[in-house]
């Protein structure tokens, strides 16, 4: 095992987290998450496994929470029965036993892409890898990180600690942004290097259609491209409920700027997806309650904005042929490209194996797909799909209590940040594990679900608001 620099840093932060207030871990924490192309601890007995920062604070953070007792009993009431942390905890239970027995049951029976080392990419017979147990890792994380964040947001105190800590990593992302074209436009991006450090093959040089790809703080631009869409989502969603407008509205902007940018066919599919969403949201609200003035400037203006910005490509050769390229390239070509046909073989074999195995799966971290609908039902098979899909329901659909409106707003904005990611991960995600934003992400938006006694104040993004 090797501890990175950056690990060390990490470390030190974590262990002096646990001796202040629980608000700095948890900024600590939501920050880290940031850092996708950093490692942490690099274990060679695992073919160069990454523990990346993110998840190293998630030890520390879990410690300095369930110290407290409050968080001790409103985690107890975050799994109560038909809660999103119960079927959650249920989902993950399932996923780390079938990991070990499935790919055991099947072995040889079928085929299945794999995550693999040195970038190898073939379909190999069914058996037990180290994925298996690295996935599983990852998703018992996840599971913790919604528990623990969800019990935390039990409080006044905590809810704003979240809201505040959601909003400061869409601020950090931009900023990672930002380095990423200083640093590539003056040549100096080994400047990054020590947030650069995980095995995976790093992408922060490409270009394409004239533009930097931008990569932030991510090993490529499609990674980048999916996390800032949600953080997208995030200061919209805000926005149109009338938080902190001015703020909020600048950061929904920056990051619409970000994700076009990257030049990403995850962004724009995932970006086309979660607009058309909130429109149809948005409209269904409009005739049938009174919506807020920044919801009705954005079903008026938005189709408008659209029409002028395509009137004004279509009249214009030059700009007609680029963008004409750009799409074609980006979207309508993209599934005959070397990569697009990968991806699909991924799908077609992931379904094959599912049929393979009477639809049990073969287990989770078996199995590679390039949709996370499909990779899950290859994964869990159907008994833990629907675990799962009643988990992801659960955020979105179960009747919430009656909560002050900077409340409903904050929980409105993560389920939005939620979805966002939920549309990207649809159309180009791996495995089941959603990544520990989402799931952060999701706590915001769960906290009414397993809020405590205490009330919430009007005034927890006060300081925030510029309206």
């Amino acid at each position: 095992m090797t501890v990175e620099p950056i690990g060390m840093i990490a470390l030190l932060v974590g262990l002096i987290g646990l001796f202040v207030e629980q608000n700095f871990i948890v900024y600590a924490f939501f920050a880290s998450t940031l850092l996708g192309a950093a490692a942490a601890l690099i274990l060679g007995s695992l073919g160069g496994a990454t523990i990346q920062p993110a998840h190293l604070l998630l030890g520390f953070l879990t410690l300095k929470l369930v110290g407290n007792r409050d968080v001790r009993a409103a985690a107890l009431r975050a799994v109560a029965v038909g809660s999103p942390g119960f079927w959650l905890l249920v989902t993950v239970g399932y996923a780390a036993v079938t990991a070990y027995l499935l790919p055991r049951v099947f072995q040889g029976q079928t085929f299945a892409f794999t995550a693999r080392a040195h970038g190898e990419n073939y379909a190999a017979p069914l058996a037990p890898t180290s994925s298996n147990l690295t996935q599983s890792v990852y998703f018992v994380g996840d599971c913790i990180c919604f528990l623990v964040l969800s019990s935390f947001g039990s409080s006044e105190a905590g809810r704003r600690c979240l809201a505040r800590a959601a909003l400061m990593c869409v601020i950090l992302n931009l900023g990672f942004a930002a380095l990423d074209l200083v640093t590539y436009a003056t040549n100096t991006g080994e400047l990054l290097s020590f947030i650069r450090n995980s095995t995976y093959s790093m992408m922060s040089d490409t270009e394409m259609a004239g533009f930097k790809r931008v990569v932030g703080s991510f090993v490529e631009a499609s990674s980048f491209a999916y996390w800032t869409l949600g953080y997208f989502a995030f200061a919209t969603s805000l926005w149109l409920n009338g938080i902190a407008v001015r703020l909020t509205l600048a950061l929904s902007v920056l990051s619409l700027f970000a994700l076009l940018f990257s030049t990403s066919t995850t962004a724009y599919v995932g970006l086309s997806g979660y607009l058309f969403v909130e429109f149809v949201i948005i409209a269904v609200n409009f005739m049938f309650w009174r919506v807020r003035p920044q919801m009705l400037v954005f079903l008026i203006f938005a189709p408008i904005v659209l029409a002028i910005v395509v009137i004004a490509i279509c009249l214009n050769d030059a700009s007609y042929a680029y963008f004409a390229n750009l799409l074609d390239t980006l979207v309508l070509s993209k599934m005959s490209t070397g990569s697009g046909i990968e991806r699909s073989n991924w799908n077609n074999q992931a379904i094959q194996t599912f049929l393979d195995t009477f639809g049990f799966g073969a287990g989770n971290g078996s199995v590679r797909a390039s949709s996370f609908p499909i990779a899950v039902i290859a994964s869990l098979g159907l008994l833990g799909t629907a675990t799962y899909a009643l988990f992801l329901l659960t955020i979105w659909f179960k009747r919430a209590r009656p909560a002050p409106r900077s409340v409903s707003a904050m929980q409105r904005a993560g389920r939005s940040a939620c979805l966002a990611w939920l549309i990207a991960a649809s159309a180009s995600g791996s495995f089941i594990d959603l990544g520990l934003p989402f799931f952060a992400f999701a706590a915001l938006a769960c906290v009414a679900f397993v809020e405590a006694r205490t009330r919430s104040s009007p005034a927890m993004l006060t300081e925030l608001s510029y309206r």
